[in-house]
């Protein structure tokens, strides 16, 4: 929400409920002859009211909703609005132990004066008592902040859903410029062309696996979510690809562990990390160390990417492909409370660390 909608908002209710806690010297404010005018002590006693149910709203939807209701803590959300429900009618019999009231013509419904001991609160006087509408007025509170706050949750969720949609075009065009982009390609057929020339035995394999990565760029990286084995193929098609034109000096370390069956990823997701390890980790002229390892425990993914830097690759880092600010928004979008993402940048390393929790 941005700075003009909050203001907006705080002026909205800011208004609302200044008209409320003037409804008592708004209704009361009758002829002195009329059969039921209250005095001013009563006045105050239903602005204290509307107060109380002020504070009520507030906490039903931003403590009682989202902590209790939300988490399906049902008993404890039941138990909480009846709690605030007593103490609501046992308001007046608190109020009326600091404050004399007049007679008038509802107060026989009143706990007698004598009803209090010496000295002390009087604890009959204090016992749950409600004025007409009072407990309705509670049930209109109760059920305005939450339906309030069930429309403001469901138009995230639809605000959410039509961003994550508007990402994945976006991030899929993206992908097909710049993911497997003409120079990737170009450097790729070259390393396999110059695997024909000498009749290499690799050769045939190394055009599977580029065959293998269009496949899985333009078809399955399509859906919303494709199974992990298929993700860690992708992977180390484009691993074993980068080998083909590494020398002896670049060491590639890459391994995946646990029981990745059955577990679902957003397609894509990890390969701006990888390719970020060797754009940025490898060098013509030292020798260079990429580590690359993904685990899975539980329904807990676990990724890690790590590499070098050298001197001509020290700027930009965190500026390929589609760019790691990219992948982070679509973690936010598709991952939203269920991943962490931490960068170490430091000055002669990168190490990447992503934890997210899989379909």
């Amino acid at each position: 929400m941005n700075l003009n909608k909050r203001v907006l908002q705080i002026i909205i209710h800011t208004a609302i409920w200044a008209g409320f806690l003037l409804l008592p010297f708004i209704n009361f404010s009758g002829p002195r002859e009329m059969p039921f005018n209250p005095e001013r002590k009563l006045q105050w006693l239903f602005f204290t009211s509307n107060l109380f149910m002020i504070g009520f709203y507030y906490l039903h939807s931003l403590v009682l909703i989202p902590r209790l209701l939300a988490e399906r803590k049902i008993l404890l959300y039941v138990l909480g609005i009846f709690g605030v429900l007593a103490l609501f009618m046992m308001l007046p019999g608190i109020y009326f132990n600091f404050v004399e009231m007049p007679r008038l013509p509802f107060r026989e419904h009143l706990p007698p004066p004598n009803s209090m001991r010496p000295g002390g609160f009087g604890m009959k006087r204090i016992m749950p008592f409600a004025f007409p509408g009072t407990i309705m007025m509670f049930l209109l509170i109760l059920v305005i902040s939450g339906g309030i706050k069930i429309i403001n949750q469901w138009f995230k969720s639809e605000h959410r859903t039509a961003e994550i949609e508007k990402e994945k075009i976006t991030t899929e065009l993206a992908l097909l410029r710049s993911q497997v982009n003409p120079h990737f390609l170009f450097n790729t057929l070259n390393n396999i062309y110059a695997l024909a020339i000498t009749n290499s035995a690799d050769t045939a394999t190394a055009i599977m696996k580029l065959s293998s990565i269009m496949r899985y760029v333009l078809d399955d990286a399509k859906s919303n979510m494709v199974t992990l084995n298929k993700e860690i193929g992708f992977l180390e098609n484009y691993i074993s690809l980068q080998r083909v034109r590494l020398t002896d000096k670049a060491v590639i370390h890459f391994s995946a562990a646990g029981n990745t069956d059955g577990k679902q990823i957003a397609p894509l997701l990890l390969i701006a990390f990888v390719e970020n390890a060797f754009k940025y980790g490898i060098s013509t002229h030292q020798p260079a160390v990429i580590e690359i390892y993904l685990e899975v425990i539980g329904n807990k993914l676990l990724f890690t990417a790590g590499n070098q830097k050298f001197q001509h690759t020290k700027t930009g880092t965190l500026h390929t492909g589609i760019g790691l600010n990219n992948t982070k928004r679509r973690l936010e979008l598709l991952y939203y409370n269920k991943h962490t993402l931490a960068i170490e940048d430091k000055t002669n390393s990168f190490l990447i660390t992503l934890t997210l929790e899989l379909a």
